[in-house]
């Protein structure tokens, strides 16, 4: 009697199991600064040297090899991070929005943009949050080894411009790579950007 009780209770309980909710996928908008591109040893000319890259093409260059890696991260998350699709539009975006720069740290302030404008641009890219990528900082050492730091700082906004997270990654290379190059290098630090957004939003 008590082993057929047992094994009622064993067999109720692996029917009452039920798998795991799928939580809803939550959209994040990435929008890299303008000028945002600094360092303590290279100029505008010498990166665009190194890398093959037009002077003026610099930033747009940087900001959409690492917001691209974000948005290709392999992810469990319910994250899903997109570009907005007007590029005109959203560097006009980005002109209202502050940056702080502290050498290799940086900040970011939406006070400057109107909630309707903020709203407009999330609604308009069916997000809920905005990702900033705040700065590009190349920091060049020679000891022990010559080496480039490239440090990504980041601030991650809800949809009442308040920052819900802030951190930086960084991925190190003997020099100034090509685009293609920086792309393959930088996606597991990417990767741990899109990571630890998911985390502060327990997805």
């Amino acid at each position: 009697m008590l082993f057929f009780t047992l094994a009622t209770l064993s067999s109720f309980t692996k029917i009452s199991k039920l798998p795991p909710e799928k939580k809803e996928a939550v959209q994040i908008l990435i929008v890299g600064l303008n000028d945002n591109v600094k360092s303590n040893y290279y100029y505008d000319e010498r990166i665009a040297e190194e890398t093959g890259m037009q002077v003026d093409s610099i930033v747009h260059h940087f900001n959409q090899i690492i917001a691209k890696n974000i948005a290709e991260a392999p992810s469990k998350s319910a994250c899903k991070f997109v570009a907005h699709t007007d590029q005109v539009a959203m560097a006009a975006f980005a002109e209202k929005i502050e940056l702080k720069v502290e050498g290799e740290h940086s900040s970011s302030n939406l006070s400057k943009i109107p909630a309707a404008d903020y709203h407009k641009a999330l609604d308009q890219a069916n997000s809920s949050y905005l990702l900033v990528i705040n700065q590009h900082y190349l920091k060049r050492q020679e000891q022990p080894m010559r080496t480039v730091f490239h440090i990504v700082s980041y601030t991650l906004y809800d949809k009442d411009q308040k920052e819900v997270f802030s951190g930086n990654q960084f991925y190190t290379a003997m020099k100034l790579e090509s685009a293609d190059k920086m792309k393959q290098i930088s996606r597991k630090s990417t990767a741990k950007i899109a990571a630890s957004v998911a985390k502060s939003l327990s997805l």
